[in-house]
């Protein structure tokens, strides 16, 4: 055994961290570069948006929020019901809360929403449930 085992361990060592510190120059990231520059914020422009319900249980009550703020109540629904509200849409899409009072001694029930976006496009979504049912719904 020529040598002493602790000055070729610290040898390997340096010699590594020499290789290793191109590597991190290298791959490392830039904090100017990574971080993007902040976006102004769009100004949110109200667009029209058109909703039909159809009820398989007509309920006793129906309420819709959008952004924790009431667009659409009704306190005597029919089992098919349009309305074109006006909401802001983001290209994301559009969060809806519902709000529906079922009579308690009704059946499992269903509300089918079909929402037409401002590009025209038609998204269907469904709300199952019994009783009193508080559901969000989120329309791409």
């Amino acid at each position: 055994m020529r040598g002493s085992p602790l000055a070729r361990a610290l040898l390997a060592f340096f010699v590594i961290a020499l290789l290793g510190w191109p590597r991190w120059q290298l791959t490392r990231s830039d904090e100017a570069v990574a971080a993007p520059a902040p976006k102004a914020a769009a100004a949110t422009i109200k667009k029209a948006i058109g909703l039909h319900l159809t009820f398989t249980t007509v309920p006793k009550s129906l309420a819709i929020k959008h952004l924790g703020e009431e667009v659409w109540k009704v306190t005597a629904p029919e089992a098919d019901m349009e309305k074109n509200l006006s909401l802001d849409y983001p290209v994301e899409g559009v969060d809806l809360q519902f709000h529906i009072e079922w009579a308690e001694d009704a059946p499992l029930a269903a509300l089918r929403v079909r929402l037409t976006d401002p590009a025209g496009d038609t998204h269907d979504k469904t709300v199952w449930g019994q009783g009193v049912v508080d559901e969000v719904v989120t329309f791409p």
